[in-house]
């Protein structure tokens, strides 16, 4: 009885001396939350990226309706299009983004809609036919106060339970915003659109 008593005890500190394998052990332990971490990280990059991307392409885009250069021709349409062009290589932009072009007597008489939820099947799939409905449009004149937003709908590529980035329930998608106000600059009125 008590050489097996020490026969056990000598298997046991022999194999609690042993390291081989532990180092793939606790690799495959740490490796999962590691990983998880590693691509919520980048996840999170590509989200601060595309905002500040559709940021910079409403401000831009925005110019050309505060210096009065879009009034004349420019539509809803054509409008989505200067900013997706200024976001260029960001995927279907013009499947994703819905712009917002209103005015008022004064700011405090602005109220931008309420973005629509999301179409199915998803507009972040390439395969749709729908895509968000562009938003609301006033051809603005000179001086007129006027509030910009572009919103686009970016599909997330991980679970949004584990980055908890989503902010349409049940779509994992993260809805980006960008907004620019001003004043329009006392340029004269527009002239009549040209028919080429």
């Amino acid at each position: 009885m008590l050489r097996s008593k020490k026969l056990s005890m000598r298997s046991i500190r022999r194999y609690l001396k042993n390291k081989e394998g532990t180092a793939a052990i606790e690799f495959a332990i740490l490796a999962i939350p590691f990983f998880m971490l590693l691509f919520a990280t980048l996840e999170l990059a590509v989200v601060f990226f595309i905002n500040s991307t559709l940021n910079h392409a409403v401000s831009e885009a925005g110019r050309q309706i505060r210096t009065g250069n879009f009034q004349s021709c420019g539509t809803k349409d054509s409008f989505k299009t200067l900013v997706c062009t200024n976001m260029a290589g960001l995927g279907n932009c013009e499947k994703r983004l819905r712009i917002d072009v209103v005015s008022g007597s004064a700011f405090g008489s602005i109220t931008l809609p309420q973005p629509p939820s999301p179409p199915e099947p998803d507009p972040s799939d390439p395969t749709a036919t729908d895509d968000i409905e562009n938003g609301d449009w006033v051809n603005t004149a000179a001086n007129d106060p006027v509030v910009i937003r572009g919103l686009y709908y970016h599909k997330l590529v991980l679970p949004p339970q584990l980055t908890r980035l989503e902010n349409i329930e049940g779509k994992g998608i993260r809805l980006l915003g960008a907004t620019t106000a001003f004043r329009n600059e006392p340029f004269p009125a527009p002239g009549a659109c040209s028919a080429t």
